[in-house]
């Protein structure tokens, strides 16, 4: 089912262990985590509320341990895999769900969260997204730009992979990125980070 702790940093000692309100087996809850200032959000890849492996994703606040909402697609639907990544900066959250068959199987999308309210904002897709790249499978923002990872991309050799910008204000995909020296199986976009520029 999953849990994730909280550590005071200077002592060493643990402040809390985390669950979900709803936990149940195999929900795998923290395979994946992210912090701003007091928000947590913590991936669940396994969990199923809309079917067998969808995912959710939760938020608590840090300072009292409370969850404070759960997050699922609005279009979830079983091995979406919702929650395989997330990132959060101020009060906007991006969860990836690299399952999804928006654009075919695996094609893959993120989504981008209130989290103030724990309402769905928007759904990132890929511009020439295609079967089998998943996309979402890493996630990243900062301010305004979110960065998601398609590591298994294949427009210039199978598995090359590429990551994508966002404008968050929007929902507006703004770029691609590959390798200039890509080669196939490279799974460039398998992680992904950002900050300032």
């Amino acid at each position: 089912s999953g849990a994730v702790y909280l550590f005071d940093t200077d002592t060493g000692s643990q402040i809390a262990k985390l669950t979900a309100s709803d936990a149940e087996a195999l929900d795998q809850f923290g395979r994946s985590i992210a912090m701003s200032g007091s928000t947590l959000i913590v991936g669940a890849v396994g969990e199923q509320s809309n079917g067998l492996d969808s995912g959710a994703a939760y938020l608590f606040d840090v300072s009292t341990g409370k969850q404070i909402a759960k997050l699922t697609a609005e279009d979830g639907a079983a091995y979406d895999r919702f929650g395989v990544s997330v990132a959060i900066s101020g009060n906007i959250a991006i969860v990836g769900a690299y399952g999804d068959q928006g654009d075919g199987p695996g094609s893959g999308s993120a989504y981008l969260f209130d989290t103030l309210t724990g309402v769905q904002i928007a759904k990132l897709r890929a511009s020439d997204g295609v079967f089998d790249h998943f996309f979402g499978f890493s996630v990243g923002i900062y301010d305004d730009i979110a960065i998601v990872g398609a590591y298994r991309e294949h427009d210039f050799g199978e598995s090359q992979g590429a990551a994508y910008l966002y404008s968050v204000s929007d929902g507006r995909q703004i770029g691609k990125l590959v390798a200039e020296s890509g080669t196939p199986s490279d799974l460039f976009g398998y992680s992904v980070g950002i900050s300032d520029g």
